[in-house]
């Protein structure tokens, strides 16, 4: 028996979109067509080279998505909105709509609000690696009432789906969090490792701290830091000090290494070291809360992704 394909409709023909239509036809068993509202002609071109390229139908009006079982947005994060309230209105009534785009939680929240307000499913999605690369079978995260449905339409085709949550934003939330660590290691490496290769230290300083997390395991690190923190943000506030001092030495503005070493002191004078009593906590778990009831909450109100109290 011949199963119909399953109708996927691209919203955003840019390299995501792309990407995922290129995987999704290599696999065989979908219609794919695609929407785009480029910004100027430039865009317009490639959007169209790219699907003459992959011999899919493109057009520049959300109607050709009228047909549509699922519909993946991947957009530019100012668009999502826009192509959320431009595309509904064409779509069938029992659509999943899946944003993929790279937004806070809030903003996808907002999003799943103007889909779901029509009746319509809602899907957050978090691209989880590179879709240039690994085409539509990169790493993606989900969340959303229709989560797991979506996730077991799509599994079939390849798609590597993990639902994370069953509110939109909480996928969003997962991906924006995880780019502090990531953005913030990048700005790290780059400030250390120009210092070092002025130094002439450049594949001294990667070899030992490849070796730390290659000896310990990255989860294993992250357990060992957090642990100890409340116990030596004073003394690695000094350590960093002094390591934005030799930065500076070589005529480079450590301007990283100056608001970490902020940032920790500040963390020191906090009390943590006397509240815990000189001791590590016994968990990871533990040392986030005691940290988190420590720096105190700020938010105004409690989220749609339902804060969690410890």
């Amino acid at each position: 028996m011949t199963h119909a394909p399953l109708k996927i409709g691209i919203i955003g023909f840019g390299e995501v979109g792309s990407s995922f239509t290129r995987g999704l036809l290599d696999g065989g068993g979908v219609d794919i067509v695609a929407y785009d509202d480029p910004p100027g002609p430039t865009e317009r071109a490639l959007a169209l080279r790219r699907a003459a390229e992959l011999d899919v139908r493109l057009a520049f009006e959300p109607s050709i998505l009228g047909d549509r079982d699922i519909v993946l947005s991947s957009v530019t994060q100012d668009a999502a909105a826009v192509a959320a309230r431009a595309s509904i209105p064409a779509l069938l009534p029992s659509v999943i709509y899946a944003d993929v785009n790279s937004l806070g939680p809030s903003v996808k929240a907002e999003v799943a609000g103007i889909v779901t307000a029509t009746g319509r499913a809602f899907v957050d999605i978090a691209i989880m690696g590179a879709p240039a690369s690994g085409l539509h079978r990169v790493p993606l995260l989900a969340a959303g009432g229709p989560a797991s449905e979506l996730a077991a339409r799509l599994a079939p085709f390849g798609f590597d789906i993990r639902v994370v949550g069953d509110r939109p934003g909480q996928a969003a939330a997962v991906k924006i969090l995880r780019s502090v660590l990531t953005k913030g290691l990048e700005t790290l490496l780059v400030e250390s490792l120009v210092a070092a290769r002025r130094y002439g230290l450049d594949g001294e300083v990667i070899d030992s701290f490849v070796e730390m997390f290659e000896r310990k395991g990255a989860r294993d690190v992250i357990d060992f830091l957090l642990r100890s923190h409340g116990v030596h943000a004073g003394r690695r506030a000094l350590e960093v000090a002094q390591s934005a001092d030799t930065i500076a030495q070589v005529g480079l503005d450590p301007v990283v290494s100056r608001v970490v070493s902020a940032r920790l002191a500040g963390l020191a004078d906090l009390g943590l070291k006397r509240s815990l009593g000189g001791e590590q906590p016994a968990t990871l778990a533990l040392a986030i809360a005691h940290l988190d009831a420590a720096l105190g909450h700020t938010a105004s109100q409690e989220t749609l992704l339902h804060v969690r109290h410890d």
